[in-house]
């Protein structure tokens, strides 16, 4: 038994440093706190502690024109009621500061939901229904990685965002005309898939802000 705390008190603490890393670099949140804050653009504690970047000071003289972020155009998937519609559109490469990464764990090769991550939807329940967002719109976007052909894997990305759309609906009474799903399937990958962490990076779901 002894052995057996151990060893679980040794994987939340990798859980914790995990979960801690990812929401610093790459937009994962599993509190609706925290959700509520990247969505609204808030300087959280941890953007603060990074402080600004140091500068030449001539430099900090000289106007200087905001770096063009990376973009590329990629084919993805939206619903229009009950049909699949493909679309291209041009997107930042680089993760949006007003946006959420969730870590939703699905069975493999299915858009069931893993009952370990609904309390992960909860939190962004809550979120929605923070009184500084409750009259927002939010497209769930579902990302996956590059197992699979590109074809494959953006039908199961919006299918997976449809299924957290139905559960926040379901469960939360969410209304549905808030919740725009789309699927990007494995075009955004965070990093690359090149080993089996950066894939399970990868599989997420990302929540923004709508227009």
């Amino acid at each position: 038994m002894k052995k057996i705390n151990v060893i679980f008190s040794i994987w939340l603490a990798v859980v914790f440093w995990t979960g801690h890393v990812n929401a610093g670099e790459y937009g994962f949140e599993t509190t609706s706190e925290g959700m509520t804050e990247r969505l609204l653009g808030i300087e959280t504690p941890k953007d603060r502690k990074e402080g600004p970047k140091k500068e030449d000071a001539w430099e900090s003289l000289t106007p200087q024109k905001p770096p063009s972020e990376p973009s590329k155009t990629i084919r993805v998937l939206k619903k229009d009621g009950d049909q699949d519609v493909w679309e291209t559109i041009e997107v930042k490469e680089k993760t949006r500061r007003a946006s959420v990464n969730m870590q939703i764990r699905f069975d493999v090769n299915s858009h069931t939901i893993r009952p370990e991550s609904l309390p992960l939807l909860d939190e962004l329940a809550e979120t929605m229904e923070d009184p500084r967002l409750e009259n927002r719109g939010f497209r769930i976007i579902g990302h996956t990685d590059s197992d699979g052909s590109e074809a494959y894997n953006l039908h199961l990305s919006i299918k997976r965002a449809q299924a957290a759309k139905d559960y926040l609906v379901n469960h939360h009474r969410i209304s549905p005309d808030r919740l725009q799903v789309l699927g990007y399937g494995e075009t955004l990958p965070l990093t690359p898939n090149t080993s089996r962490a950066n894939k399970q990076l990868n599989r997420r779901v990302e929540i923004v802000l709508a227009d």
